[in-house]
């Protein structure tokens, strides 16, 4: 593939594909930089919107261990999802603020729904009843939450493709 020596150096490049069309792509540079934002963001925010769950749903603060203990891995690698699956579903596409949010909103409500399902199935397996009336509670917390989690996603993803897109008529 070849790079058009015009665009170099802007957040995109034109190249050649295989069939010999010229496509444009993200450089670089911005993709990493789009990458180390995204799941910046995703995963500090998570861990923040889950070290705060945990708080209110149990009264006790989770320690610094756990950051970094295989809780703290996974709960930021599962948030580091959210803003990632947003972008691939909202990019160049020059949708609103509006769209971010809407569509951020169903993203981490499904993630909701998903690891409820993986709490109710462990339960009536592992204890072979269902989850008592609190947990009805702490699953609408933690909807809550996720929504609010959603917001911040949404404004760090629109953001970077507003950049992307400025940058993008600016250079051209």
């Amino acid at each position: 593939m070849r790079e058009d020596p015009e665009r170099r150096g802007g957040p995109t490049e034109v190249v050649e594909s295989d069939s010999g069309e010229l496509i444009e792509r993200l450089s670089g540079p911005t993709a990493t930089l789009l990458l180390v934002w995204l799941i910046g963001v995703g995963a500090l925010s998570t861990l923040l919107a889950a070290w705060t769950y945990f708080w209110m749903v149990t009264g006790q603060r989770l320690g610094i261990a756990a950051l970094f203990s295989g809780f703290g891995l996974y709960t930021s690698l599962a948030g580091a999802a959210g803003p990632c699956v947003l972008w691939l579903a909202g990019r160049a596409q020059g949708h609103t603020l509006g769209w971010f949010l809407g569509t951020a909103v169903k993203i981490a409500l499904v993630m909701v729904a998903i690891i409820l399902a993986v709490i109710l199935l462990a339960t009536l397996v592992m204890a072979g009843a269902l989850p008592g009336p609190g947990a009805l509670v702490a699953a609408g917390l933690m909807a809550v939450m996720a929504v609010a989690l959603a917001v911040v996603w949404a404004l760090a993803t629109w953001s970077a493709d507003r950049w992307i897109a400025r940058a993008r008529t600016d250079g051209a």
